[in-house]
């Protein structure tokens, strides 16, 4: 039997506290119902945004009731199965109606952020990708508000594209654990971001991989996060994608905040 808490965090911490819907290897409805009497809310994990690829309508009215039973917040992660900012115009826009079509089915989740991605292949043309990135972030802002949708901050520094997300009213996903595994810069990518940060995506690095328990890391890196955690009041999702080490690195959150 894989891990399931003992202690409830629902608001334990001043923000939301979040964990992905792929805990345990089963299904949306089977991991939602065994974490929901111990947090504030859910990450739904949607990488792949074919319509096969989605759950059936019985998922969507499961997920739906156990919202309500259990005073859950979902937010979303939206696919990540083809590029908004690709080279390939064919793909940015089987990509924007893989967004649009998801936004519409979570809709009735009254979601707290939608989080994308921006892929940013090696050796693209910044200024070609940045071109790419922001048709697609108009067009997407057609369809859904902009101010519930947060760009996550992946394997570059997100930074030059910053006035751009401002400009257009996007919102922010600080994956911390991807700006330590990639060597960006954690204290001034917070200090420009921070302000527009809706979601936090925590995890530890250790071993040169992520998503892994917070009390392996360094424990110098996990303190440089510390004064951003300490007074962040929006969402942040636990990432991490086995149960065990996803409780036990909230358990170790807990002590240090």
């Amino acid at each position: 039997m894989e891990s399931i808490p003992t202690t409830s965090y629902k608001n334990r911490f001043p923000f939301s506290l979040t964990v992905p819907s792929w805990l345990y290897p089963a299904g949306y409805e089977e991991n939602v119902a065994r974490v929901a009497p111990f947090v504030d809310g859910v990450e739904l994990l949607f990488f792949e945004g074919r319509p096969e690829s989605l759950p059936v309508p019985e998922t969507f009215r499961a997920l739906a009731e156990l919202r309500e039973r259990h005073g859950l917040s979902y937010n979303i992660h939206m696919p990540i199965d083809e590029n908004l900012a690709s080279a390939d115009g064919g793909e940015r826009a089987r990509s924007l109606d893989a967004h649009k079509r998801l936004f519409e089915l979570v809709a009735p989740f009254e979601p707290v952020t939608h989080t994308i991605h921006l892929e940013q292949p090696k050796g693209t043309d910044p200024a070609a990708w940045t071109l790419w990135a922001c048709q697609s972030l108009e067009a997407l802002a057609g369809v859904m508000d902009p101010s519930r949708v947060t760009v996550e901050t992946l394997d570059y520094d997100l930074l030059p594209l910053a006035d751009t997300l401002e400009s257009l009213e996007y919102r922010v996903c600080l994956d911390l654990g991807h700006l330590i595994h990639f060597g960006l810069p954690v204290e001034e990518t917070i200090r420009r971001l921070g302000p527009l940060c809706r979601m936090v995506h925590l995890h530890g690095v250790a071993g040169g991989k992520d998503h892994r328990a917070l009390s392996l890391m360094d424990p110098a890196l996990f303190q440089r996060l510390l004064p951003f955690l300490s007074t962040y009041t929006h969402t942040l999702s636990m990432e991490i994608f086995k149960a065990a080490p996803c409780f036990d690195s909230i358990d170790f959150l807990a002590e240090h905040l």
